[in-house]
């Protein structure tokens, strides 16, 4: 008797645990495979033998109702304020409060759509743009991404750099910009005798069928370690807390490769043995040359006069040598950039000293500056407020480049997101950024 009630007391659990197991089982075929029960808890297959839906067609115009209701909205009140000191990071100005910040900054746009209203840029002039040119990209702006279609030879950072600022300017945007197509080269200078219109850093005087947009110095110019633009900033703005005006030296500097040009060679020669100038060649590939000689860009404002001379095309330094509260003295411009309209050579406003090409004059303009030191300090006061302060900020770069998207735009068609085959033309820069290429296959 006693074994019995211990095996109906075993008995209960055991049922209990086959009963559990029996409904588990139960509610799992059911989920996943209701053809095996006659009826269905959660009929959510009805015949698992059905093949896989076909897609319906996607194209542009699809692809434009889709993304209508994502399209930024601009803000219903646009309060324009005065340019201040705290605007210098200010990302998210609106067009008109960047107009009023930034007045005289966007005239190589306005050149540049008049020059085009007559004749407008097509897909086949961009198609006629040499791709097979060092630092080429193409890519395409739409519904406020940015998009890489090709790059040939980044030309080290210069055109990462160039997309991220890029970037940068249009997800911080407060108002739509416009989609567009365009290419952009990287390189000092290339064919301008091409007939197709494409984007660069540089122009000569003569040469208008080209776009000038900032260079990739505004975001960083890490190969001869130059730092990011406000890491340059902030250490130009520290040398001249520790070494105010009356205490900087009273030479002309400049350090540099010479790459044989005239222009360096004749600033080597005028000053050679000139007490007045500390004017050296750097070699980039001697150690002792760049032990001893080479000077940060921040160790150039501790100098009273800072001189700057062009590259193979431009050089990429003006724009550093711009924020030390320092005279810029520079020979005669061939190359244009992007703000070169805001130099001024003479005057009240003057912001720099213009010298000949062969630096023949040189000698003179420093002995007056050295002998009239309140003119030489007050350019340098209109450099500093003229450029590091208002004109080559963060701010404004952002700002010329949502005038100079919305001017090509202006003078050019509407692009297509997507191909024949429905596929995007592009890889989205968030993705580009990190392969830093076009195409790839997944985990390779």
């Amino acid at each position: 008797m006693l074994k019995r009630a211990q095996m109906g007391r075993n008995a209960k659990p055991f049922f209990f645990a086959v009963l559990a197991l029996l409904t588990t089982s139960f509610v799992a075929l059911t989920l996943y495979d209701p053809r095996l029960v006659k009826f269905h808890v959660v009929d959510r297959f009805k015949d698992l033998t059905t093949s896989a839906p076909k897609p319906n067609p996607v194209d542009n115009d699809v692809v434009d109702a889709l993304v209508h209701d994502t399209q930024i909205v601009p803000p219903a009140k646009d309060t324009v304020a005065p340019f201040s000191p705290h605007d210098e990071r200010n990302f998210i100005m609106t067009e008109k409060q960047c107009e009023a910040s930034f007045p005289g900054l966007y005239v190589e746009i306005q050149r540049a759509v008049e020059d085009r209203m007559p004749r407008p840029i097509t897909l086949d002039e961009l198609e006629a743009v040499n791709n097979s040119t060092y630092g080429y990209f193409r890519g395409m702006i739409y519904n406020q991404e940015l998009y890489v279609m090709k790059m040939v030879e980044p030309n080290f950072s210069r055109g990462f750099a160039t997309l991220m600022a890029m970037h940068r300017a249009i997800v911080t945007s407060p108002e739509p910009l416009p989609n567009i197509e365009f290419t952009f080269n990287t390189a000092d200078y290339i064919d301008f005798e091409q007939s197709g219109a494409t984007w660069t850093y540089a122009r000569r005087y003569n040469e208008t069928i080209n776009w000038l947009m900032p260079d990739f110095g505004y975001w960083s110019w890490p190969e001869p370690k130059v730092g990011s633009y406000n890491e340059v900033r902030l250490k130009a703005r520290m040398a001249d807390e520790a070494i105010p005006w009356e205490k900087k030296i009273p030479k002309i500097v400049w350090r540099g490769a010479t790459l044989k040009l005239p222009v360096r060679l004749a600033l080597i020669n005028k000053t050679k043995g000139a007490a007045w100038a500390d004017v050296k060649a750097l070699d980039w590939g001697s150690a002792e040359s760049k032990e001893k000689d080479l000077l940060s860009m921040s160790d150039h404002c501790h100098y009273r006069f800072v001189a700057h001379t062009e590259g193979y095309s431009y050089s990429g330094r003006l724009k550093y040598l711009q924020q030390c509260r320092s005279v810029i003295i520079a020979h005669k411009l061939d190359w244009v950039q992007h703000y070169h309209s805001l130099l001024i050579p003479d005057g009240p406003n003057q912001n720099y000293v213009e010298c000949k090409r062969d630096f023949s004059d040189l000698e003179e303009a420093i002995k007056e500056l050295r002998w009239d030191e309140e003119k030489a300090k007050r350019i340098a006061d209109n450099s500093v407020k003229t450029f590091r302060e208002r004109y080559l900020t963060p701010a404004a770069e952002a700002c010329y480049w949502r005038k100079f998207i919305k001017g090509w735009r202006s003078v050019s068609f509407e692009p297509k997101l997507l191909d024949d085959k429905g596929n995007l033309r592009g890889v989205p820069i968030e993705s580009f950024i990190l392969e830093r290429r076009t195409d790839w296959a997944p985990y390779r």
